[in-house]
């Protein structure tokens, strides 16, 4: 399908809206004219295409990434569709988004069950020994979950045939069903146009950039849980090489073995599925910005979108409001474990009670994000709550610094805000978020197996005493920000850009050439080959010289 959007709905609407006159009243009615124009003729240019975006199955930080990129699709003119369980099926019902999206749903029996069963598991063995262990655990049964919802996708017909009439899947990384779908729909459905981007919503994984075909150098790219920064020594870089070539084995594991075992076979797709989903995807983005990024290299097939969830703060309730104006001039800290964590009160209350102790010590006022309040009486400069609007709260004048669990959305909003933090890494991607809020000086971390009140307040305290942090957040924002697109609509542009002309302009070479070709270490076996041929010539010349002189010399004798 030919899209004809070259100006985004939401981008006349700030255009037209920006515009200045001098009486108020008219302003505001020829501002709306002008919108109102603009709108018409924004949608008499538009030939939507139809989008399907799967962030894993409706829920959680995934899911709320891809919103953010299914939102600017709409105001630039598509259709969205968001293929969800049927056990998430509240999304549907959702004010905010069911006005601007469809849902097709699968169903998979006891789904959120098991995805609330992991989730809690993850929380309990965090802090526990051994924790590597117990969290390697949990990603064989995501592993096996996710296999299992792409099962009910492929077993569900008419969802099949209802898919065949979109013209491009957005799927998360974690969750690649829509790419096996492809395979099964250009095979069996006729489709010949159908597009596959895949969106990472963490930091840069080895494993995209194999599948991209683009250079993971591990002399100065970090691998995920290493913690490094671009400045490695020896035995810190052979450690990288080491964890990269882990995590890109995890990666097959998690997106290929996952799910082709058993479903190419079963449903005839494509024989190369069982080794890469590269031939199926036409752009990789992945949600990371070179403003608080360790530079590396790409190939054009991958695209940074760092930030897909940041947006302007909007207003908060009077409730919470009225606190954040009662801090005076201390103003508040943010405090969230996130969604997958926000249930330590109940599986180590002794870890929440060392934070309250800590944040009792402080000026400021404090909110806490937690499923459940503590059972006893918390300071009256705190303030728990099940539920935090945080994009809404880091944007607030009156706040000073967040003490999160470096989840990467968060840490790419407080950026957009400038707001410094504190990092406590509980796992995953975490640690690599830590790493960057370390090396740009834009906070403190906690180590989570050092926990102590006197160590919990002195580390917050760094960050809210030393100015520099502050400073750098700011500065760091302004740069972040200084872009022609929000990351939003530049994920939109580039999705629309693929369904417009395809991706295989943007594919590197690599995929068609050996390891040993593309790291031209056929070239080098050749020099070396050619250096001992010129070696073994000059030493056979030289004794042949050597031999001659000695016979001419014995004849003059």
């Amino acid at each position: 399908m030919h899209i004809k959007l070259y100006l985004g709905i939401g981008e006349l609407y700030t255009v037209f809206y920006t515009l200045r006159f001098d009486n108020t009243m008219f302003s505001l009615r020829v501002r709306h004219i002008l919108v109102a124009v603009g709108l018409l003729l924004a949608l008499s240019d538009v030939e939507s295409a139809n989008i399907l975006l799967s962030g894993v199955f409706g829920d959680g930080s995934h899911y709320f990434t891809m919103v953010a990129v299914g939102k600017s699709l709409v105001k630039r003119g598509h259709n969205v569709t968001f293929l969800i369980s049927d056990e998430y099926s509240d999304r549907a019902m959702d004010p905010e988004h069911a006005t601007i999206v469809s849902y097709e749903m699968f169903h998979l029996s006891g789904l959120k069950k098991r995805m609330d069963d992991i989730s809690n598991k993850t929380a309990e063995v965090t802090f526990a020994e051994n924790s590597m262990k117990h969290m390697a655990e949990m990603m064989d049964m995501f592993i096996s979950v996710n296999r299992e919802a792409c099962e009910s996708v492929f077993e569900d017909q008419r969802l099949l045939d209802r898919m065949a009439k979109f013209d491009a899947f957005v799927v998360d990384v974690v969750w690649s069903c829509g790419v096996y779908v492809k395979s099964f729909l250009d095979r069996h459905r006729g489709t010949e146009k159908l597009h596959v981007i895949v969106l990472a919503p963490m930091t840069p994984l080895p494993y995209i950039f194999k599948e991209a075909g683009s250079p993971f150098m591990t002399s100065y790219q970090p691998a995920p849980l290493t913690s490094f920064t671009s400045d490695m020594t020896f035995l810190q870089r052979f450690r990288n090489t080491v964890t990269y070539l882990f995590f890109v084995f995890w990666g097959n594991k998690m997106v290929i073995n996952g799910f082709s075992t058993g479903l190419v076979d079963e449903y005839d797709l494509d024989p190369r599925l069982k080794s890469t989903i590269s031939n199926h995807v036409d752009l990789f983005l992945i949600n990371s910005d070179f403003s608080v990024e360790f530079t590396f290299a790409m190939m054009p097939n991958i695209i940074p979108v760092g930030g897909l969830t940041t947006r302007p703060a909007e207003a908060l309730d009077n409730e919470l409001e009225n606190f954040m104006q009662s801090s005076g001039k201390h103003g508040v800290v943010l405090f969230s474990l996130g969604s997958y964590f926000a249930s330590i009160t109940k599986s180590r209350p002794d870890i929440i009670r060392m934070f309250i102790d800590a944040f009792s010590r402080l000026p400021h006022k404090v909110l806490l994000h937690l499923k459940e309040p503590p059972p006893y009486k918390i300071p009256d400069n705190i303030k728990a709550m099940k539920w935090l609007p945080l994009n809404d709260l880091l944007g607030h004048p009156k706040t000073r610094a967040v003490l999160y669990h470096g989840g990467n959305n968060g840490f790419l909003e407080a950026l957009y805000h400038g707001v410094p933090l504190v990092v406590m890494p509980l796992g995953a991607d975490q640690h690599d978020v830590a790493a960057r809020v370390l090396a740009n000086g834009l906070g403190t971390k906690i180590d989570k197996d050092r926990l102590s009140v006197d160590y919990i307040y002195l580390q917050l305290n760094e960050v809210l005493e030393n100015p520099s942090y502050s400073t750098n957040a700011k500065r760091l924002s302004a740069i972040f920000r200084d872009r022609p697109m929000t990351p939003a609509n530049t994920a939109a542009f580039w999705i629309e850009h693929v369904i417009k002309h395809g991706g295989g302009h943007l594919h590197p070479p690599t995929h068609s050439l050996a390891f040993f070709q593309i790291y031209l270490l056929d070239i080098a076996a050749f020099g070396i080959l050619l250096v001992v041929i010129l070696f073994f010539i000059i030493k056979r010349s030289m004794r042949w010289c050597c031999c001659r002189k000695k016979i001419v010399k014995s004849k003059r004798d």
